[in-house]
Protein backbone atom coordinates (compact mmCIF):
# COMPACT_ATOMS: atom_id res chain seq x y z
CA UNK A 1 0.00 0.00 0.00
CA UNK A 2 1.28 3.72 -1.07
CA UNK A 3 1.16 5.91 1.85
CA UNK A 4 -0.30 8.80 1.32
CA UNK A 5 1.82 11.09 2.69
CA UNK A 6 5.53 10.43 4.16
CA UNK A 7 6.64 10.62 8.07
CA UNK A 8 8.04 13.72 7.53
CA UNK A 9 5.23 15.06 5.90
CA UNK A 10 3.13 14.01 8.32
CA UNK A 11 5.26 15.56 11.63
CA UNK A 12 5.42 18.80 9.39
CA UNK A 13 1.61 19.13 9.26
CA UNK A 14 0.98 17.76 12.96
CA UNK A 15 3.70 20.51 14.24
CA UNK A 16 1.90 23.38 12.20
CA UNK A 17 -1.57 22.19 13.54
CA UNK A 18 -0.35 22.68 16.75
CA UNK A 19 0.97 25.54 16.18
CA UNK A 20 -2.06 27.25 14.65
CA UNK A 21 -4.29 25.77 17.82
CA UNK A 22 -2.38 26.19 20.42
CA UNK A 23 -0.56 29.58 19.60
CA UNK A 24 3.02 29.60 19.71
CA UNK A 25 5.03 27.24 21.53
CA UNK A 26 8.65 25.83 21.83
CA UNK A 27 9.73 22.14 21.06
CA UNK A 28 9.21 20.38 23.80
CA UNK A 29 5.90 21.76 24.20
CA UNK A 30 4.74 20.29 20.52
CA UNK A 31 6.05 17.33 21.60
CA UNK A 32 4.36 16.96 24.57
CA UNK A 33 0.83 18.22 22.86
CA UNK A 34 1.49 15.77 19.84
CA UNK A 35 2.09 12.80 21.93
CA UNK A 36 -1.00 14.08 24.55
CA UNK A 37 -3.50 14.49 21.41
CA UNK A 38 -2.45 11.25 18.82
CA UNK A 39 -0.82 8.74 21.39
CA UNK A 40 2.27 8.68 19.28
CA UNK A 41 5.12 10.48 20.82
CA UNK A 42 8.35 11.72 17.87
CA UNK A 43 11.78 11.82 19.46
CA UNK A 44 12.71 15.57 20.66
CA UNK A 45 15.26 15.51 17.73
CA UNK A 46 12.61 14.70 15.07
CA UNK A 47 10.60 17.77 16.14
CA UNK A 48 13.31 20.13 16.21
CA UNK A 49 14.77 18.92 12.49
CA UNK A 50 10.99 19.90 11.77
CA UNK A 51 10.99 22.89 13.41
CA UNK A 52 14.25 23.97 11.55
CA UNK A 53 13.17 22.56 8.09
CA UNK A 54 9.91 24.84 8.76
CA UNK A 55 11.63 27.83 10.14
CA UNK A 56 14.57 27.59 6.36
CA UNK A 57 11.00 27.78 4.52
CA UNK A 58 9.69 30.08 6.06
CA UNK A 59 6.50 28.53 7.76
CA UNK A 60 7.54 29.05 10.84
CA UNK A 61 8.94 32.40 12.63
CA UNK A 62 11.25 31.98 15.63
CA UNK A 63 11.68 34.10 18.91
CA UNK A 64 13.99 33.63 21.57
CA UNK A 65 12.30 34.54 25.35
CA UNK A 66 13.37 34.03 28.82
CA UNK A 67 11.04 31.88 30.33
CA UNK A 68 11.97 30.17 34.03
CA UNK A 69 15.30 32.02 33.59
CA UNK A 70 15.91 30.22 30.35
CA UNK A 71 16.30 30.83 27.08
CA UNK A 72 13.69 29.55 25.01
CA UNK A 73 12.74 29.30 21.05
CA UNK A 74 9.39 29.70 20.91
CA UNK A 75 7.97 28.67 17.68
CA UNK A 76 5.23 30.74 15.66
CA UNK A 77 3.29 30.42 12.20
CA UNK A 78 3.83 32.27 9.62
CA UNK A 79 1.30 33.32 6.80
CA UNK A 80 3.00 30.36 4.30
CA UNK A 81 3.13 28.06 7.21
CA UNK A 82 -0.95 28.90 7.53
CA UNK A 83 -1.61 28.16 3.73
CA UNK A 84 0.66 25.29 3.67
CA UNK A 85 -1.24 23.87 6.66
CA UNK A 86 -4.94 24.60 4.76
CA UNK A 87 -3.18 22.77 1.56
CA UNK A 88 -2.43 19.76 3.36
CA UNK A 89 -5.41 19.64 5.71
CA UNK A 90 -7.58 19.62 2.35
CA UNK A 91 -5.77 17.34 0.33
CA UNK A 92 -5.78 14.92 3.64
CA UNK A 93 -9.59 15.44 3.71
CA UNK A 94 -9.50 15.07 -0.04
CA UNK A 95 -7.88 11.08 0.21
CA UNK A 96 -9.89 9.85 3.47
CA UNK A 97 -13.40 10.86 1.04
CA UNK A 98 -11.45 9.53 -2.31
CA UNK A 99 -10.68 6.11 0.09
CA UNK A 100 -14.38 6.28 1.92
CA UNK A 101 -16.29 6.52 -1.17
CA UNK A 102 -13.96 3.69 -3.02
CA UNK A 103 -15.21 1.24 -0.37
CA UNK A 104 -18.76 2.26 -0.52
CA UNK A 105 -18.34 1.01 -3.85
CA UNK A 106 -16.69 -1.84 -3.65
CA UNK A 107 -19.28 -2.80 -1.08
CA UNK A 108 -21.91 -2.34 -3.80
CA UNK A 109 -19.96 -4.74 -6.02
CA UNK A 110 -19.91 -7.56 -3.31
CA UNK A 111 -24.05 -6.95 -2.58
CA UNK A 112 -26.32 -9.23 -3.67
CA UNK A 113 -28.22 -6.58 -6.52
CA UNK A 114 -30.49 -7.63 -8.44
CA UNK A 115 -31.97 -4.82 -11.14
CA UNK A 116 -30.65 -1.54 -11.74
CA UNK A 117 -33.44 -0.06 -9.69
CA UNK A 118 -31.74 -1.83 -6.18
CA UNK A 119 -28.85 -0.40 -7.66
CA UNK A 120 -29.51 3.15 -7.59
CA UNK A 121 -31.54 3.00 -4.60
CA UNK A 122 -28.75 1.55 -3.00
CA UNK A 123 -26.68 4.13 -4.48
CA UNK A 124 -28.26 6.69 -2.48
CA UNK A 125 -28.41 5.19 0.33
CA UNK A 126 -24.68 5.16 0.59
CA UNK A 127 -24.59 8.87 -0.46
CA UNK A 128 -26.95 9.60 2.66
CA UNK A 129 -24.98 7.36 4.59
CA UNK A 130 -21.34 8.34 3.43
CA UNK A 131 -22.61 12.59 3.94
CA UNK A 132 -23.71 11.40 7.61
CA UNK A 133 -20.17 9.39 8.20
CA UNK A 134 -18.77 12.68 7.35
CA UNK A 135 -20.81 15.14 9.56
CA UNK A 136 -19.61 12.59 12.89
CA UNK A 137 -16.27 12.11 11.64
CA UNK A 138 -15.91 15.98 11.53
CA UNK A 139 -18.06 16.21 15.10
CA UNK A 140 -16.30 13.42 16.50
CA UNK A 141 -12.98 15.35 15.73
CA UNK A 142 -13.73 18.42 17.37
CA UNK A 143 -15.46 17.46 20.32
CA UNK A 144 -12.82 14.68 20.82
CA UNK A 145 -10.77 18.05 22.15
CA UNK A 146 -13.16 19.82 23.80
CA UNK A 147 -15.03 16.64 25.90
CA UNK A 148 -12.60 13.43 25.31
CA UNK A 149 -14.24 11.38 27.85
CA UNK A 150 -17.87 12.02 26.54
CA UNK A 151 -16.50 11.73 22.73
CA UNK A 152 -15.04 8.21 23.51
CA UNK A 153 -18.51 7.10 25.82
CA UNK A 154 -20.32 8.03 22.35
CA UNK A 155 -18.26 5.94 19.88
CA UNK A 156 -18.02 3.00 22.05
CA UNK A 157 -22.03 3.37 22.14
CA UNK A 158 -22.74 3.33 19.19
CA UNK A 159 -20.28 0.35 17.85
CA UNK A 160 -21.78 -1.61 20.20
CA UNK A 161 -25.55 -0.38 19.30
CA UNK A 162 -24.04 -1.47 15.54
CA UNK A 163 -22.77 -4.77 16.73
CA UNK A 164 -26.08 -5.77 18.10
CA UNK A 165 -28.21 -4.65 15.65
CA UNK A 166 -25.68 -6.85 12.81
CA UNK A 167 -26.15 -9.73 15.55
CA UNK A 168 -29.91 -9.14 15.56
CA UNK A 169 -29.30 -9.56 11.29
CA UNK A 170 -26.90 -12.38 11.60
CA UNK A 171 -24.11 -10.36 9.92
CA UNK A 172 -21.19 -11.79 11.10
CA UNK A 173 -18.70 -9.46 11.99
CA UNK A 174 -14.79 -10.93 12.92
CA UNK A 175 -13.16 -7.72 14.74
CA UNK A 176 -10.22 -8.90 15.09
CA UNK A 177 -9.86 -9.05 11.07
CA UNK A 178 -12.00 -6.15 9.88
CA UNK A 179 -14.06 -8.44 7.80
CA UNK A 180 -17.58 -8.86 7.38
CA UNK A 181 -19.11 -12.07 6.52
Amino acid sequence: MIPIFSLTKILDSLVLMQIVLEGSMHGYALTSSIEEKFGWKPSQTAVYNTLRSLENENMVSVEERIEKGRAQKVYSITERGRQSFEETRKEMKKHVMKNFSQFLSFAQLVSEIENLEESEIFQKRIYDISENLRSIYLLIFLLTKEAPVEAQIFIEDTLTSLKNLAEKLDIKFQEEENTVE
